[in-house]
C-alpha cells in the first residue's frame, strides 16, 4: 500500500464540447430494465438499501433519477448519515445480521474491521466485465482498496486528495492581504484577522480524520518516507522528523493559527457551514472534495498549501478513495444488489462527478464534464489538478485500527496541552511496536 514515490495520478476533465471526443470509459453494460425475481422467489419491486456518509442526498439523487428512469423494479434506499454515527451504528447492524444491502466505507483500517461481513466481489466483477477488470481502474486507487486484504472487499466510486486549505477571498481582499505560502506568512495573516476580530483558520479538531489529514500533510512535508515507514514498523515514531511534525501541530494552536475552541466542534455540519454557508471566516481545513460547493455568484474562494517547515517546498497532498461502496454478505437479495451495485460504481459515480463534482474520476481514462459547474468551482479543480498530479504522496487511510486511533488520541492531547510531541512520539512507537503488522 506504500505510495511515498511521486504518483502521477490521472486527474483530468473536459468541457461540454470535447465530451465526445474524450476517453470516457464505460464498463460493460449490466442488466437494466425489469429486474429478475429475486434470489428469496419474490416477484416484483424489491427495495435495497444502500447506507453511507457519503455522497450525501443531494448527490445521490441525481444517481436514483437515473437509476428509476430505466430500473422499475428494483427501489433504492439511501439511509444517510455523518460519518461517526455512520461508523459506529454500521458496526452493530452488520454484526447482528440486520445491516443494509450497500454501505460506504473508507480504505484501510475501517475496511480491515468489516471485512468478515462483506462480500468479495472480484469473482462477480469477472463475471459481469471480464477477466481483465481491475484495469478498468486506476492502478493506484485499486491499490489503495485492496490493501493488505486477500481480496476487494468493495470498489471505489471516486477518488480524493486531503491536505488542503480553503480561503475566502473577500476577507483577503478586505485587509489587503496574500494567501500565505508558508507557515510565517500563515502566522501572521491569522495574527491580522484576529486583531481586526476575525476568525482565523477553521479546523473542526473534534474529527480525528482532518487531524490526521493534516498531521500526516505536515509531516510528509518534512520527510515524504519518515511517517509512512513509522506506519509500517520501519522507522520509529521517535524520529527528530516526526517530532517536528507534531511540535508544528502543536503550534498550530498555540500560536493561534486555528480558533479557539477548536477540539469541540466537527467539519460537518459545524466549520464546514461556517465557511461555506456562513461566510463567517477567511480560511478552513478541508480536503478537495470541497470543491463541489458552489460558493455562489460574485463570491471567490481559492484552495491551496503551504511550507509548513519553511524548508521552501510545499507541502504534499494525500491521495484516497472515496468512497468504497461494500456489499453486505447477507443481504436479502444479491442479485438485484449486484445489478444496482455495478452500475452504481460505473455510470452512477460518473453522473455524480459530472453532475455534482462529488468526486475524481477513478475509472481508467476517465474525464470530468465541467459543463454544470461554476467559473470558481472550475478554477479551484484546475488548482487541486495541478497539485495531485505533481504533489500526491504516499496514502491518506492509516491500515491498523489500533495504532490509527492511538495517533488520533496523542493528536488531540498534543492539541490540549496534556502531552508534549516528544511524549506523544514515544506514546505512538509503543503502540507501533505492538501492532501486529
Amino acid at each position: 500500500m506504500k505510495m511515498t514515490q511521486k504518483k502521477r495520478f490521472p486527474f483530468a476533465y473536459c468541457c461540454t464540447a470535447l465530451v465526445a471526443a474524450a476517453a470516457l470509459f464505460t464498463l460493460a453494460a449490466c442488466n437494466r430494465g425489469e429486474s429478475k425475481a429475486s434470489a428469496s422467489g419474490e416477484k416484483g419491486p424489491v427495495t435495497i438499501t444502500f447506507r453511507t456518509w457519503n455522497p450525501n442526498d443531494e448527490a445521490f439523487a441525481v444517481v436514483q433519477e437515473a437509476w428509476k428512469a430505466k430500473n422499475t423494479n428494483i427501489n433504492v434506499e439511501l439511509v444517510q448519515s455523518e460519518y461517526s454515527d455512520h461508523i459506529q451504528s454500521l458496526k452493530v447492524n452488520v454484526a447482528s445480521g440486520e445491516g443494509p444491502d450497500i454501505y460506504g466505507i473508507q480504505v484501510g483500517a475501517i475496511m480491515n474491521e468489516f471485512q468478515e461481513f462483506t462480500l468479495d466481489v472480484a469473482s462477480k466483477a469477472a463475471e459481469t466485465w471480464g477477466s481483465d477488470w481491475e484495469s478498468k481502474f486506476v492502478p493506484e486507487y485499486m491499490a489503495q482498496v485492496k490493501g493488505g486484504l486477500d481480496g476487494y472487499y468493495g470498489l471505489p466510486l471516486g477518488g480524493l486528495t486531503s491536505g488542503y486549505i480553503w480561503a475566502n477571498m473577500e476577507y483577503f481582499n478586505k485587509y489587503n492581504l496574500e494567501i500565505p505560502t508558508n507557515y510565517n506568512e500563515m502566522l501572521e495573516v491569522c495574527k491580522i484577522f484576529r486583531a481586526n476580530g476575525e476568525l482565523p483558520v477553521l479546523l473542526g479538531a473534534k474529527d480525528d480524520w482532518i487531524n490526521l489529514d493534516t498531521f500526516i500533510t505536515i509531516a510528509a512535508d518534512i520527510n515524504t518516507e519518515k511517517f509512512f515507514d513509522a506506519l509500517e514498523g520501519k522507522a520509529p515514531f521517535t524520529d527528530p522528523d516526526i517530532v517536528q511534525a507534531l511540535e508544528i501541530w502543536k503550534n498550530i494552536f498555540t500560536d493561534g493559527i486555528v480558533q479557539d475552541g477548536a477540539l469541540g466542534v466537527n467539519v460537518y455540519m459545524d466549520t464546514h457551514n461556517m465557511f461555506t454557508e456562513e461566510y463567517a471566516a477567511p480560511m478552513m481545513f478541508n480536503g478537495s472534495w470541497n470543491t463541489n460547493v458552489d460558493f455562489g455568484t460574485g463570491k471567490s474562494f481559492e484552495v491551496f498549501t503551504i511550507d509548513w517547515n519553511m524548508d521552501g517546498r510545499q507541502a504534499p497532498v494525500l491521495p484516497a478513495v472515496d468512497v468504497v461502496v461494500s456489499i453486505n454478505k447477507e443481504g436479502k437479495y444479491p442479485d438485484e444488489t449486484w445489478q444496482f451495485y455495478s452500475w452504481l460504481v460505473d455510470e452512477g459515480a460518473q453522473l455524480m462527478i459530472d453532475q455534482r463534482l462529488q468526486y475524481m474520476p477513478v475509472k481508467a481514462n476517465a474525464r470530468i464534464n465541467t459543463a454544470n459547474f461554476s467559473k470558481n468551482q472550475i478554477e479551484n479543480l484546475d488548482t487541486i489538478v495541478e497539485i495531485a498530479n505533481d504533489r500526491a504522496r504516499g496514502y491518506r487511510e492509516i491500515t491498523y485500527p489500533r495504532l490509527k486511533q492511538v495517533i488520533a488520541d496523542q493528536l488531540k492531547a498534543v492539541a490540549i496541552g496534556e502531552s508534549t510531541p516528544q511524549a506523544a512520539a514515544g506514546i505512538m512507537e509503543e503502540a507501533s511496536k505492538s501492532e501486529r503488522r
